[in-house]
């Protein structure tokens, strides 16, 4: 191969690295695509768990199929992060695939320097065991064994077996699959290739389970081992008998050779081993062709035609047909593949035979080619051929997968978009909370009006009225008064009339009195306080029964204390916010009044200025008398004075009661206050609308989720 040619590789991965970045970016987006699929799945499921969900609604979610769209999106990402894999690799590499016994491993030892101690060929039972990517490198030859971990293992190499003998289930672990006793599959359609199948499962995974087992562990992993050590891990190898001799190739997934090649010097050259088909042990086919869409840029198979007679058959076609699946509708089988017929001296008839007759056969390739795989001249200028085919048009190939992938993505779009408007439209019409929110809504405020109005008026009814729990408060205090405050006994009088004389005696005892009486009348203040207190609670009652309780968890007047301080959170209810809070804050504080209306009274009967003069009876049994008639005639003009103010308490109250009602129901701009307020709380306010507004918020992250991925679909293409 002429440096020429090794420079125009070299530009080849260069530039194929520059692009690697698109099918990379598309690969990330579709990955997000499917996570917002994963998404919706999860607010099926809830949606169809909520048990308020209409019939008709059960039934549409029912019939979303998630699934399907799903699959589409890991199809298309699949073929992207191929995509990605083989722009981005650091080699191009040739796959040598064929049936058992064709020459495969006897040309790539003669193009790689390797020997039957690394990639063995045999004329007997097949022995290549397992992909082998081999590398030039200047250095000793090494490699690098890669095993499956525990679950690849069971899924890509067991569960063939098991779906082909039917045997179910599928175990889900290496000790479960270590201890199943396998029993011969019950009337197969096709016995011989049945106990076949059955007798690799058992006699070789089954049986040697306890060989290779221990390579096998949680995630996936690789060694490095020495040239002498690579058989082990890559073929079968046989006794005289035919029993094979190693059991470790039955763990590793694939191997990594790298050695000095003799004569195609070529660092960024790879070939690409892959076990003989033919063979009954499954699972072949598919890791083909899952190598040669992700690690194989161009394809030699290779056949030699048996001198005593040849021709095409089934298993040559099926060969090319599962081969042709790699890249399917990317880039036609025929645009990246030779044929090398291997031509041993003794074939040359059955070589044109199979030339001449393959295209009827439906084997189309770039180029037929002939050589002697055993010849190592003759192989490498066959390896020298196809690198120059490569060389030639390997840019051209690239281009022509990825304009195939874009066609294929701008199709995914078209079905994406669809299948998410259709997803979109399952839940816009769910839990239609608004229509149901504004009925009642309408209810609560008309119901609101006509509270208010009824509270209003019950009200005025007592505005000439005394307040009942004024007057209880005063009646006590007027009985305490007539109870407990005591006049001086004669012998008290005496005692003060000979100290001061009968004047000051009367004086003082006059004034020991009124003092007495004002004591009685500090608590009447409280009977105020209670009935405020009482009144705030009624007109709280009317909003918790309303429903408003369930938004504010307090009771009473907390409750519109506790109300009154979350309607001020917000700027949009000032109305609401100073009718709730006027009433919060309001206060009948009439004590120094009372005590103002009392002190009058009483010291208009027991005066207590000394200069104003006192007749004085004599003697001091009419002193006495005199002092119980002062006492009664100033009880009595105190009760007056506070049955006349009990009128202006409930005067005081209604004028509260009047102006927080005009607040809430009347001002200007009320009603809205009242619909962002409701609107806020619907859904603790109305128990009938919990269960549509978890709906609403299911709604909210279903329709988000769908345009997260209208919008991942639409930068696939950006």
């Amino acid at each position: 191969m002429t440096s020429e040619t090794t420079a125009t590789i070299n530009e080849i991965i260069r530039k194929r690295k520059i692009t690697a970045g698109v099918p990379q970016q598309i690969a990330e987006n579709l990955k997000s695509l499917e996570l917002n699929v994963v998404q919706l799945k999860d607010l099926q499921q809830v949606f169809q768990a909520l048990p308020e969900l209409s019939s008709s609604a059960t039934q549409k979610l029912n019939q979303l199929n998630l699934q399907e769209l799903s699959d589409r999106i890991a199809k298309e990402r699949e073929t992207w992060e191929i995509l990605w894999q083989r722009l981005n690799r650091e080699t191009i590499n040739i796959g040598v695939i064929g049936l058992a016994r064709q020459g495969k491993s006897t040309f790539l030892q003669k193009v790689a320097g390797l020997t039957n101690d690394e990639i063995p060929s045999s004329d007997r039972m097949p022995c290549t065991s397992v992909q082998s990517n081999i590398y030039h490198i200047e250095e000793r030859t090494q490699a690098k064994v890669h095993f499956h971990s525990e679950e690849s293992f069971l899924k890509q190499v067991i569960e063939p077996y098991f779906d082909e003998l039917g045997f179910s289930p599928s175990p889900k672990s290496l000790t479960e699959f270590r201890n199943l006793s396998l029993s011969q599959p019950i009337n197969p359609r096709h016995p011989a290739r049945a106990e076949a199948v059955y007798n690799h499962l058992k006699d070789d995974y089954h049986a040697h389970i306890g060989i290779y087992g221990g390579e096998l562990k949680a995630e996936k992993r690789f060694i490095e081992v020495p040239k002498e050590k690579i058989k082990e891990y890559v073929s079968q190898d046989y006794d005289e008998k035919g029993n094979p001799q190693f059991f470790n190739h039955l763990a590793v997934e694939k191997v990594e050779i790298h050695c000095p090649f003799p004569e195609m010097k070529v660092k960024k050259i790879g070939l690409v081993d892959m076990p003989g088909l033919g063979d009954t042990r499954l699972g072949d086919a598919k890791r083909m062709i899952k190598a040669l869409g992700q690690d194989i840029d161009y394809i030699l198979f290779i056949r030699r035609p048996d001198k005593k007679g040849d021709h095409w058959g089934n298993r040559d076609v099926d060969l090319y047909d599962e081969a042709s699946q790699a890249l399917k509708d990317k880039l036609p089988l025929q645009e990246w593949s030779f044929l090398l017929l291997n031509q041993d001296g003794e074939n040359e008839r059955q070589c044109n035979d199979l030339e001449n007759t393959r295209i009827n056969k439906g084997i189309h390739v770039k180029k037929c080619l002939r050589g002697n795989c055993i010849d190592q001249v003759s192989a490498n200028e066959i390896l020298k051929e196809v690198l120059n085919e490569l060389a030639e048009n390997m840019d051209r190939l690239d281009q022509q997968y990825m304009s195939a992938a874009f066609k294929g993505l701008a199709d995914f779009q078209d079905f994406s978009y669809q299948g998410l408007q259709e997803i979109r439209q399952v839940v816009e019409d769910l839990g239609n909370i608004d229509a149901a929110y504004f009925k009642l809504k309408d209810v609560f405020l008309e119901q609101l009006y006509k509270e208010i109005e009824d509270f209003r008026e019950k009200s005025r009814q007592a505005f000439k009225q005394p307040n009942g729990e004024f007057k209880s408060q005063v009646d006590t205090a007027i009985n305490r008064c007539k109870q407990e405050v005591n006049i001086p006994d004669s012998n008290s009088i005496v005692i003060s009339a000979k100290n001061r004389g009968i004047d000051g005696a009367y004086f003082d005892a006059i004034q020991e009195m009124r003092a007495d009486l004002l004591q009685q009348f500090h608590s009447v203040e409280a009977g105020l306080k209670q009935s405020l207190h009482n009144t705030k609670s009624s007109l709280a009652e009317i909003f918790i029964q309303m429903g408003l309780g369930r938004a504010v968890d307090q009771e009473d007047s907390e409750f519109l204390e506790a109300l009154a301080e979350s309607l001020a959170k917000n700027n949009e209810l000032k109305n609401l916010a100073m009718g709730f809070n006027f009433i919060v804050s309001f206060e009948i504080m009439y004590k120094g009044f009372i005590q103002s209306q009392v002190w009058e009274k009483l010291s208009e009967v027991l005066p207590p200025d000394p200069m104003t003069p006192v007749k004085t009876p004599d003697p001091v049994t009419t002193v006495l008398t005199a002092l119980q008639q002062r006492r009664g005639k100033a009880i009595e003009e105190c009760q007056k004075v506070l049955n006349t103010l009990g009128e202006s308490v409930n005067r005081v109250q209604i004028s509260m009661i009047e102006e927080f009602s005009d607040h809430i129901t009347r001002a200007r701009g009320v009603k809205r206050e009242w619909d962002i307020f409701l609107n806020k709380n619907r859904g603790q306010i109305w128990v009938q609308l919990q269960g549509l507004e978890e709906q609403k918020e299911l709604q909210k992250q279903w329709l988000k989720a769908v345009d997260d991925a209208i919008s991942n679909a639409q930068r696939l293409s950006s």
